[in-house]
Parts: C-alpha cells; structure tokens; sequence
C-alpha cells in the first residue's frame, strides 16, 4: 500500500476513533420542567436563566467538576425522565431522584447527594392562629383535622404523590382544593387566594426567588405529624459505562467534603429553624 493511502487509511480511523470517543463521553442531564426559572449561575455554555429546582445547583457544582465528559442538557416531563432512564444506548442523567424499586431495577445511582425536608403545611402568617386547634403537643399539624376545618382553604397538585403520610389523608377527604400545576398552589397562597399548601419549603422559596411579580405574602411551615424522615435523593443515569464511570468519579468527588458544598444552595433556601429541623431529622436513628 503507498505511503498516502496508509495516512488516509490512519487519519479515518483516528477520526472514526474520535467520534466513537466523544459519542462515549456524552452526558445528557435532564432537567425537571415547569421549575422554577432563576438561579445564581450557570454551568459552562449554559444560560445563567434555566429551570432550578432543588438538583439543579447539585448539577452544576458537578457539571463544573467532571470535565472528562461532553456535559449537555435537556428539559423533560417526569414522565419522559422514567422512560430515558431505561434506555441504556445513551447517557442520561438526573441529580435529584429518589430511589425506588423499579428505579433501582433499571438505573444506575450515586451515592447520597441531597437531604431535603420532607413536604409540610405552609400557612400564612395572618391564618397562624387559626391553626392552633390542629397541632398537637409537639408543635406538628393533625393533617385530618385541618383538612376537615372549612374555615381554613387549601390546595394540593393534583395526581401527585406526596408520600404516605400525606396521600391517605387527601385521598380521605374531597378538601383542600386541587389544581393541575405543582406550582399553583404556591401562587395562590402568595396572592391571598388560599390560607395554606403543603410544600417543600425550599421549594416555595424557589418559585418566589423566581418571580419577582409574586407578592411577598409571610409565611410559617409546620412539620405534619406522624413518622418523619429526611428525603434523600440521588444522581440517577441510565446503565451505561459512561453513567458508570461518570458515577464513580462523582462520588469521589463528594468523599471527605463534610461541608457539601453542593447542599448550600437548597439550605439557603430555609429559614434557620427549618435548617435546625432538617439537622435533627438527619441525625435521626433509622
């Protein structure tokens, strides 16, 4: 063979070889839609505007960090998140997942990455003292009795799950009001429409962040009462050898950092005493 055939032949392979490597290295992080649309950065070659739910900054703080892959994004529907998780001829990836049965079965995790509060009543401030009867001697809310309380409207997303200390209760009853979108119910506390939802706190804090137009409308949550735990969540991808070695070097990433760099962005969206609660709920013996 000539000396410039061998070279060609040498240069369509190195470049068949790099594309082979690049498509290997590809990462496709799937954002929730619908969260809230403001954050404080961005990961390289991304909008500093862009959803940011409770993962997002655990994302970028990554993202910033694992620069041996080819980083991309992409908004999805839950829905469309369960079903790209199962599909192990691309990398798919989302930071903020629970583990469940069927999830474990078909995906890869990360080790913990986030310990969130778990849902709560969130009330206004003016209707505090109208929720005195419901609260037991702890301080937590009776989530039947304020159900049942007409002189107290609230609302829920619908055909969410919100864990089962939650659902029982809703299911039980025909009250609060439902509405379609997770995050209505937060808007309509903040304009006064309602008295109280139940939420994440820091998520409630998040879409406020977000919009300036919202009215700053005060605000207390309260625990629910019955058995209670920190929600963690996890990095989930699809089951392929990127997912694998992009998990691996993720949680080297997060051994021997106490100070969770990446947590710091969702507890500053609590209050100090939500802080001090979501501390004690960590703690908690299992």
């Amino acid at each position: 063979m000539k000396p410039s055939c061998n070279l060609l032949l040498i240069a369509v392979v190195s470049v068949c070889f790099t594309g082979l490597a690049a498509a290997q290295s590809r990462v496709v992080w799937l954002s929730l839609e619908g969260a809230p649309q403001r954050q404080a950065s961005a990961a390289p070659g991304e909008k500093a505007v862009m959803p940011a739910g409770p993962g997002e900054q655990a994302r970028i703080w990554f993202v910033q960090r694992l620069p041996g892959f080819r980083h991309e994004r992409d908004i999805a529907s839950v829905a469309r998140i369960e079903k790209s998780i199962t599909d192990d001829s691309e990398t798919y990836c989302y930071a903020n997942a629970l583990r469940t049965p069927w999830r474990e079965a078909n995906a890869l995790f990360s080790e913990p990455v986030l310990h969130r509060l778990p849902s709560r009543v969130i009330i206004r401030a003016d209707r505090q003292s109208l929720l005195k009867p419901h609260l037991n001697a702890d301080g937590q809310v009776r989530l039947r009795s304020l159900i049942d309380d007409t002189k107290l409207q609230g609302a829920v997303t619908s055909q969410r799950n919100y864990g089962p200390l939650i659902d029982p209760a809703l299911s039980a009853s025909s009250g609060p009001q439902r509405v379609t979108h997770y995050d209505t119910p937060g808007r309509m506390l903040m304009a006064r429409h309602i008295d109280w939802i139940i939420s994440e706190p820091a998520t409630l804090a998040g879409f406020i962040q977000s919009d300036p137009a919202l009215p700053r409308t005060p605000t207390r949550s309260h625990e629910i009462a019955g058995p209670a735990a920190a929600v963690v969540t996890y990095v989930m991808c699809s089951r392929t050898p990127t997912a694998r070695r992009l998990l691996e070097d993720l949680n080297r990433l997060m051994v021997g950092r106490a100070d969770r760099p990446w947590e710091r962005p969702y507890l500053e969206l609590l209050d100090a005493r939500e802080r001090g609660d979501l501390t004690r709920l960590i703690q908690k013996p299992r």
